[in-house]
C-alpha cells in the first residue's frame, strides 16, 4: 500500500492533477494507492483566485479521502491514525508552499512508515514568512526527497543533507489531445496565417508578463500579423499590464484571457499556437514545459532557476530574462523550421509518469 498526501479532486490545478497522475500510474504498476487530500486546503481569505475547485469529474479508479484541514491539528492526528492503521509501505508527501509546513511536518512525525516528499518549490519565488523554518521542519521528518529540478535539489541540500532523487516534471496523463491547428484557431477566432505566441498559466508577478509585453513591442514591426495570447487567471492586478499594452500600441496584437482554463479546454489554446513562451523572472521548474512537450510546441524560456534544465534547440530557445532577449528568442523560434515529432518524443519518453513512478519506487527501496 502506498499513500499520497496532497491535494486531489475536487481541487484544481497542477499539483492536484499530478497527484492523480502519479496515483494512476502506480496503480498501473500493481500498487494499491490511496490519496489523503484536504477538506480545507487554503482558508478562503488567503486564496487569491476565484475558486479552489474544479468542475471536472472525479478520476475513476482512485481512492481519495478528504480529511485533512491544513489549519486543523485534530485532523492531522486523525489522518495519521488512519494511515498507520493501513500500514503502508510508503507515504509520498507533496510540498510546494511553506504554509503547509506545520501540517505536513507534523503528519510525517505521526506516521509510522517510510516517508518521501516531492518538492515542487523549496524556496518561494515570492518570499514568504517563516519559509526556511518550515522547510527545515518538514524535511527533518522525511526519509528522502524528490526534486523536479537540479536547481531545487541544490536548495534542498543546502538546507538539510538528505537522500534526493532529481527528475524533470512529468507530462500529465489527463491532458486533452492535440487537435488540428486550423480547427483550434477557428474555435478561438484566430487567423490561420498569423504567428501565434502563447503565455499560459496563473498570472503572478514573477512570471514576467511585463517582459513579454516589452518583447512584443520590439517584435511588432519585425513579424507582421503577430498575435500574443496571455491566458490564465490573474493572482495580481492586471491594470498595469493592460496599461503597458495600450501605451505601447499593442492592443491589436496582445489579447488577455483572464479566466482559469479547465482541463478540457487546454488543448485548444496549445494546439492553436506556434510557440509557448515562459518569460519568468524566477522559477524552480514549470508545469507548462511538459504541457508544451505534450502538444509538441516549441518554447522560449528564460534561463532562471531550473526552468531551462534539459531544454535546447530545436524545441526550446533559452534566453535571458530581459525584454530584448525574449524578443530575439521569439523571432528565432517563429522563423525557424518546426521541430520534428521525433524531437519531442525523446522528451516525452523521458518525462513519462511510468518512468518517474518506477524511479520513485526504486529510490524508496534504497532508503
Amino acid at each position: 500500500m502506498i499513500v499520497i498526501i496532497g491535494p486531489a479532486h475536487p481541487y484544481r490545478g497542477g499539483i492536484a492533477d499530478t497527484n492523480e497522475s502519479l496515483a494512476q500510474v502506480l496503480i498501473e504498476l500493481g500498487q494499491d494507492v490511496e490519496i489523503f487530500s484536504f477538506s480545507r486546503l487554503y482558508p478562503s481569505r488567503l486564496f487569491p483566485g476565484k475558486t479552489q475547485f474544479s468542475s471536472k469529474e472525479k478520476p475513476e479508479g482512485i481512492d481519495i479521502v478528504r480529511g485533512i484541514d491544513s489549519i486543523g491539528p485534530n485532523t492531522w492526528r486523525k489522518t495519521a491514525k488512519a494511515i498507520n492503521k493501513m500500514a503502508p509501505s510508503l507515504v509520498i508527501f507533496r510540498y510546494w508552499t511553506p504554509f503547509l509546513g506545520p501540517c505536513l511536518g507534523t503528519l510525517a512525525r505521526l506516521i509510522k512508515a517510510k516517508c518521501v516528499m516531492i518538492v515542487d518549490n523549496a524556496i518561494s519565488h515570492e518570499p514568504k514568512f517563516g519559509e526556511s523554518f518550515f522547510l527545515r521542519y518538514v524535511l527533518a521528518a522525511q526519509d528522502g526527497v524528490i526534486s523536479l529540478s537540479h536547481h531545487t535539489s541544490k536548495q534542498l541540500s543546502s538546507t538539510k543533507e538528505i537522500p534526493c532523487l532529481t527528475h524533470p516534471h512529468p507530462i500529465n496523463k489527463g491532458l486533452a489531445p492535440i487537435i488540428e491547428k486550423e480547427k483550434a484557431r477557428s474555435i478561438l477566432g484566430l487567423n490561420n496565417n498569423a504567428p501565434v505566441v502563447l503565455f499560459f498559466g496563473l498570472i503572478r508577478k514573477y512570471k514576467g508578463v511585463g517582459l513579454l509585453i516589452e518583447a512584443t513591442a520590439k517584435l511588432k514591426n519585425q513579424i507582421p500579423d503577430l498575435r500574443v495570447l496571455i491566458v490564465g487567471e490573474p493572482y495580481i492586478p492586471m491594470a498595469p499590464y493592460l496599461k503597458q499594452s495600450k501605451e505601447l500600441g499593442l492592443e491589436e496584437i496582445i489579447s488577455f484571457h483572464t479566466s482559469y482554463v479547465e482541463d478540457k479546454d487546454v488543448g485548444v489554446w496549445f494546439s492553436a499556437c506556434d510557440c509557448v513562451v515562459q518569460p519568468y523572472q524566477a522559477a524552480s521548474q514549470s508545469g507548462i514545459t511538459p504541457m508544451a512537450l505534450h502538444y509538441q510546441r516549441p518554447m522560449v524560456a528564460t534561463d532562471v532557476g531550473g526552468l531551462s534544465e534539459g531544454l535546447d534547440m530545436p524545441i526550446a530557445k533559452i534566453v535571458s530574462p530581459y525584454g530584448s532577449s525574449i524578443a530575439a528568442g521569439l523571432e528565432t523560434i517563429l522563423k525557424a523550421d518546426s521541430p520534428s515529432k521525433k524531437d519531442f518524443v525523446v522528451h516525452q519518453e523521458q518525462r513519462s509518469w511510468k518512468n518517474f513512478a518506477k524511479k520513485i519506487l526504486t529510490f524508496a527501496q534504497s532508503l
